[in-house]
């Protein structure tokens, strides 16, 4: 079965999971083409990818960057700003498809990131023609004051709604996914798009975890220390700089440590990492940071290393695969409050919620999780609780979802 896959970019989760859906289907019997950028298929979640086949040697991924086609509006973070993104990447995909349909034939195509178009597609229908299609989401917010998830009213949240519910009315549309769960709570309550929408959990393997004091040593913490991890890229939005004023206080644990691990995006946290008070948590030992991309090979390592993950975000109220990696392992998170990040924490008892921006609350937290992991019992409480499904579980579902079973 041909499948064709569409993903420009490769920042942040994009480039990992799409390597790993593709080796799935691969290993399930399906032919893959990969259309992206020629910069994407560079990225090194992507570079071996190319070329690659299953088992038996039967069935391949072919990965094709193909040049930027459509000018891709910035957007300016403006209600019109989204629309023009959107009508941008419905061209982009639409001119795609148009050329490689004949030399590709697909029998379904496959959006891992339906958000680039969204909006776009409920008003003008798919740009794959008559294709049969699927599509994941992760970013539609009409739903969460419905779901109690805890975020501002989102601006014409009506409109997206409508524009939403059309996407489930299209005809060639197999199935649609979504890694929301207030999301697939909210439509699978309702009869009429039950069928067409559902949960896509995202998945966590991280396999059996070294033991926590090498995994200390590996990244040169003292194994006598407790560590509060901040993993991936590493920009404003993460938190970064509140969980660092946390740090430089007096009452701030004297135990506790902070590890920054992923690719530092510049200028900006940069800059405060530059300044001489966070110079001075870095010489003191307290804080660590590993500036650069952190591979699949290296994650289990960091999870073992740490105590606590740091989920403190700022304005962002979608999901996170940082915290099913936690809750998978068993690692207690330190969340926002708002969004599916907070809601989830809370529905399932993953760790303590506080607004970041409240340094007080930030380091009562941490004391209040510290006590509670002291005995290890929480923990197991958490990790028998809630069980986010493993990338094999999560590769036969996208399977059986292409195949339309």
């Amino acid at each position: 079965m041909q499948v064709l896959i569409m993903e420009p970019n490769a920042s942040g989760h994009h480039g990992p999971y799409l390597a790993w859906m593709s080796r799935g289907l691969i290993e399930r019997g399906f032919d893959v083409t990969i259309i992206t950028l020629p910069e994407t298929a560079k990225h090194p979640s992507l570079q071996d990818l190319h070329g690659t086949t299953s088992n038996d040697g039967g069935t391949s991924i072919r990965l094709i960057g193909e040049p930027l086609m459509i000018n891709l509006t910035s957007g300016s973070g403006t209600t019109g700003g989204l629309m023009a993104k959107n009508f941008a990447y419905w061209r982009l995909f639409q001119a795609w498809h148009r050329k490689h349909m004949v030399n590709v034939q697909p029998d379904v195509v496959f959006l891992p990131y339906l958000d680039y178009c969204l909006y776009a597609i409920g008003l003008l229908g798919s740009p794959f023609g008559n294709y049969p299609w699927v599509g994941l989401t992760m970013r539609p917010s009409f739903h969460y004051r419905t779901m109690n998830v805890k975020a501002p009213q989102p601006k014409l949240a009506g409109i997206k709604k409508v524009l939403f519910l059309r996407i489930l009315r299209n005809r060639y549309l197999r199935k649609l996914l979504t890694i929301d769960e207030p999301l697939a709570n909210y439509l699978s309550s309702r009869e009429q798009f039950a069928a067409k929408a559902t949960l896509f959990p995202e998945p966590a393997d991280l396999g059996k975890l070294p033991e926590a004091s090498k995994a200390k040593y590996k990244f040169g913490i003292a194994t006598t220390r407790k560590v509060l991890l901040l993993y991936g890229v590493i920009t404003v939005r993460k938190g970064v700089v509140e969980i660092l004023r946390a740090l430089s206080e007096s009452d701030f644990p004297p135990t506790v440590d902070v590890l920054l691990a992923g690719k530092i995006a510049r200028p900006f946290v940069q800059k405060t990492l530059d300044e001489n008070w966070v110079r001075d948590l870095c010489n003191q030992g307290r804080l660590k940071i590993i500036d650069r991309f952190i591979g699949p090979a290296e994650e289990a390592a960091l999870f073992a290393a740490a105590d606590i993950v740091w989920l403190g975000y700022r304005g962002h109220y979608n999901s996170s695969g940082l915290l099913i990696q936690a809750a998978s392992v068993g690692r207690p998170v330190l969340a926002c409050e708002d969004g599916v990040i907070g809601w989830q924490t809370r529905q399932h008892n993953l760790g303590q919620v506080v607004n970041p921006k409240n340094t007080a609350a930030v380091i009562t937290a941490i004391k209040t999780l510290l006590e509670e992991t002291s005995g290890k019992k929480n923990n197991n409480e958490r990790l028998n609780a809630w069980h986010p499904p493993s990338f094999s579980k999560a590769q036969d579902m996208l399977s059986h979802v292409l195949r339309g079973e």
